[in-house]
């Protein structure tokens, strides 16, 4: 909020980093949902399972810590995905969590959480964030409605199936099978792909020379924030939080 305020005074443009979005595989998700192929969408899941050693969170003071870190699995790692759910299924309404801190040592935030939504659309979902599961695997994104369901591993389309097929889905299918080339930062952080992060830097100086907002502003990028602050709040008072 206050970086917000601050860019609002000072007339300048406010980007967020959430490359994810920019990724063809997303935009292809983005696209279904909007063009109502899901039918009625009933659930919306995101799962970060990743790992990250000891010596990961030794290797800098400010890692895993509330102050400089703001969070753990879920607000330093998941937070991408956090915000491509939010994306392609609209904001939560309400959320319980559960998390905790079960194998790393010296940080104060969690490396598992759990969290049960409630969409504002009615649909039901989950998010799963966590750095203790070795090797770690590729996040996944899963939507499912009456009449349709996707699962995007990192950029891999693995499933996409639709009640009413399409001349493209085929193509869709076989174009997104293969698109991750990477491990993502499944296990290993230098490991993630920055051709998004070319496209958010493209979108924002695009943004500043045409006066218009980057696609991602302060306001979409509080979004996922707030989420995540729910489910903190959730997670340590054990109760349903209203968003």
């Amino acid at each position: 909020d206050q970086i917000i305020d601050a860019c609002e005074k000072a007339g300048v443009q406010l980007g967020v980093t959430f490359q994810s979005r920019f990724h063809e595989s997303s935009r292809l998700m983005k696209k279904a949902v909007e063009e109502g192929r899901f039918g009625k969408i009933t659930m919306g899941d995101a799962y970060v399972k990743w790992y990250r050693s000891q010596e990961y969170y030794d290797s800098g003071a400010w890692r895993g810590t509330w102050k400089l870190d703001g969070g753990g699995a879920l607000m330093n790692q998941a937070i991408h995905s956090v915000d491509l759910l939010l994306w392609l299924m609209g904001d939560v309404s309400e959320v319980s969590a559960m998390a905790s801190t079960m194998t790393h040592e010296r940080i104060e935030v969690e490396d598992i959480v759990v969290a049960t939504l409630k969409f504002k659309n009615g649909a039901l979902g989950v998010i799963e964030a966590t750095t203790t599961t070795y090797p770690g695997a590729l996040k996944r994104i899963e939507i499912g409605g009456s009449e349709g369901s996707a699962l995007l591993e990192e950029e891999d389309l693995t499933q996409w199936e639709f009640a009413n097929e399409t001349d493209e889905d085929e193509a869709i299918r076989k174009r997104t099978a293969g698109m991750t080339e990477t491990g993502g930062g499944a296990s290993d952080p230098s490991a993630i792909g920055h051709h998004g992060h070319t496209a958010v830097f493209n979108d924002f100086l695009d943004a500043i020379t045409e006066g218009h907002s980057p696609q991602i502003n302060g306001t979409e990028g509080r979004r996922s924030v707030a989420l995540i602050n729910a489910i903190y709040e959730s997670a340590r008072t054990g109760k349903t939080v209203q968003l």
